[in-house]
């Protein structure tokens, strides 16, 4: 899968997991990670698949990080 990894802020392409604990495994291992936790599981409840709740994941943060560079 290709998507942008909010953790480390660069896109990237991997094999897409297979499991929500191997998806929750890229998401997490640093202090701001719950927000895209968060964001993941919420896509997940509303029936999106393990790939592209990531990739709507990323798709999220790339977006607010962009606005707030804009902002300053």
């Amino acid at each position: 899968m290709y998507w942008y990894n909010p953790k480390t802020r660069s896109t990237e392409t991997r094999p897409a997991p297979h499991t929500d604990e191997e998806a929750i495994d890229l998401l997490g291992g640093c202090i701001n990670t719950e927000p895209f936790m968060t964001e993941y599981e919420r896509l997940r409840d509303e029936g999106m698949g393990i790939e592209q709740a990531l990739i709507f994941t990323g798709h999220e943060f790339r977006l607010r990080q962009l606005e707030f560079r804009a902002a300053r």
